[in-house]
This record gives structure tokens, sequence and C-alpha cells, in this order.
């Protein structure tokens, strides 16, 4: 299976000027043309100021994106015309899935954030970040927002306003059982027979901020009810089933 896009054409500009003009690639040693989601400098920028923590199985030091290189090489193979992203503290997903819409050369992701702060009850680690920036301003870091369109409401909010179907989508926000629930409740008709969905945090237990972690109740639950079933239980855990 072909895991990564050897061409990307992209605009790619970081906070302090660093700068790949477009359709530029970065050369291996034996002068092939390769993806910049394999140039490590770069992949460490976008770990760090997309904020992906550990949880994603990154390493910042190496530029490691761990879960992200999933993410990546999935949307390579599938080909989404639509991505839907549902959570993130800093958009290290959401970027991630954008950048590779840009590799296949076509593709929008839809990323949703209640931008919820510590002080709200419904809080899952978020910090508020999406209600304090400008969101396109914040993915102007390496030209993601030329691919994406960040939505800072509920899920519920979102589906009552937008009726797209998808390709592939990723859950990780509300992360009690009801939460994680309602969103699978509210997206799974959306997306098209053939497509993924991912889940976050699926064997993640206890407790975070307000909450008491549910998605590995509910990833319990619906395993045994799909054909495809592509869990990885390290620490958080992701987990992919396919409609």
């Amino acid at each position: 299976m072909k895991l990564f896009g050897l061409n990307i054409n992209s605009h790619l500009r970081d906070k302090v000027g660093f700068f790949l003009s477009t359709n530029s690639v970065s050369k291996n040693l034996f002068g092939q043309n390769r993806s910049i989601i394999f140039n490590r400098s770069v992949t460490r920028q976008l770990a760090k100021y997309y904020n992906g923590d550990k949880g994603h199985q990154t390493n910042l030091t190496t530029g490691n994106l761990g879960y992200g290189f999933i993410h990546y090489s999935l949307i390579l193979n599938l080909k989404p015309k639509r991505v839907l992203c549902v959570g993130s503290r800093k958009g290290f997903i959401p970027a991630i899935c954008a950048l590779a819409c840009q590799e296949n050369g076509f593709g929008d992701v839809d990323f949703v954030d209640a931008g919820f702060g510590p002080d709200d009850p419904n809080n899952w680690s978020g910090i508020g970040w999406w209600k304090e920036v400008n969101p396109n301003k914040h993915f102007s870091f390496l030209d993601v927002k030329k691919n994406l369109t960040t939505h800072v409401m509920t899920t519920s909010e979102f589906a009552k306003r937008y009726k797209h179907k998808y390709q592939y989508i990723y859950i990780d926000g509300d992360h009690s059982y009801e939460g994680v629930k309602r969103d699978y409740s509210l997206f799974w008709p959306r997306l098209d027979k053939g497509g993924f969905m991912a889940f976050h945090d699926v064997v993640a237990r206890g407790y975070l901020d307000k909450g008491l972690f549910g998605i590995w109740r509910f990833w319990r639950e619906i395993e045994y009810k799909h054909t495809f079933i592509f869990p990885f239980p390290k620490d958080s855990g992701l987990g992919i089933i396919q409609k």
C-alpha cells in the first residue's frame, strides 16, 4: 500500500519567516522528490505550532507526527473530497488532514470546535483557543487555511447548519460516553460508503478536567458492528472503523 505521496503543491511559511515557494519539494539522497511530510525540520515546526502532544504519539524533538502520519496516509489513499475534524486544542490533526488534501490536489476540511475553555462545564482539556484567535490567521502557518474551514460551534449546531457528506471523519471532541455517542449519531449518516471514521482516546480511562472518559465504553459497543476495525491501544489510543 502506498503510504505517502511524493509531491506536494503548497505555499509554506512559518511564523519566523521560514519559506518554501509554491511547487517546491525537498530531495532525498537519491535526488527524488518527496513530500514535506518527510522533512523533519518542517514536521518539528508543525507539531510544535499546532500542539501535537504525546496523546498523538508525537515526538517534538525528532518531528515524529505519530498518529498524524496515519491520518495523512489514509487521506492520501482515500482521496476524500471532504473531511470532517471534530475537536482539537490548537489544530494539530485538522492541519495534518488539510496538508494531505493539499498533496492530493483537492479536498476540503471542515474543522468544528466549540471553543470551550477551562471554566466551561463541557470543557475537555480545551483552552478556549478558538474563541481567542483568528482561525484563518492561525492556520496560515504552512498555508493550511487553503484547504480548511473552521467552525466555532458545537457539533449539534454544525450538523443543523450544514448537510455535507464526508469520506473521512475524525472525532476528538466531547470525550464523555454521551458526547461521543452523540457525535457518532450525528455524523455516521453523513459518511459515504467506504469512508473511514476515526476516534481518538479509545483506550483512555478515568477523569479528565471535569469529565469521565467514555469513548472506550462506546468503542467497545460499536467495534463489533463494523467490518473494519483498526485500533491502536497505545496510551490514549486511536480507533478507526469503515462504513
